[in-house]
């Protein structure tokens, strides 16, 4: 037969008693707190106030077609105005009534293109909005610098 060492078990049966007891409690603990969060927090996850809660409704104001800004788009083939075809002259009396426009300058489109639009919404007082594909901006799309 084997010899049992009757104090080394009794150590053995200790931890596993409370390591036992450890996950019970961590286990009550914690369905503890999920009730009183769940009790306490279940309508729309805060307090709240004491009030009847009744508060006035918020409105949204949504700009008309007349306010919103006009989107130009430059490329190499021409300007596009909200989707339509359009001279450089036409795109800026179309973008007169707007409160701006955004510009989408593509990757092929003329620097000299750019130049020329841009002068026209200076000049006609149209703030605008420039987007450059990634890498290459108006500013740093001339020849690159000496070393």
């Amino acid at each position: 037969m084997t010899d049992i060492d009757h104090k080394r078990l009794a150590k053995e049966l200790d931890r596993r008693r409370r390591r036992r007891r450890m996950v019970t409690l961590t286990g009550l603990l914690a369905a503890a707190i999920a009730a009183a969060t769940y009790l306490r927090c279940g309508k729309g996850w805060g307090t709240g106030g004491k009030g009847p809660g009744e508060g006035g409704t918020t409105t949204t104001s949504v700009p008309s077609d007349a306010n919103a800004r006009c989107s130009i788009r430059l490329t190499a083939t021409g300007i596009t105005v909200d989707g339509k075809s359009m001279t450089r002259d036409e795109a800026i009396t179309a973008c007169k009534v707007k409160t701006g426009a955004d510009v989408l300058i593509t990757g092929d489109a003329r620097q000299g293109d750019w130049d020329e639009l841009r002068g026209s919404l200076e000049a006609a007082s149209i703030p605008f909005f420039a987007r450059e594909p990634r890498g290459v901006t108006p500013s740093d799309a001339g020849p690159a610098p000496s070393e």
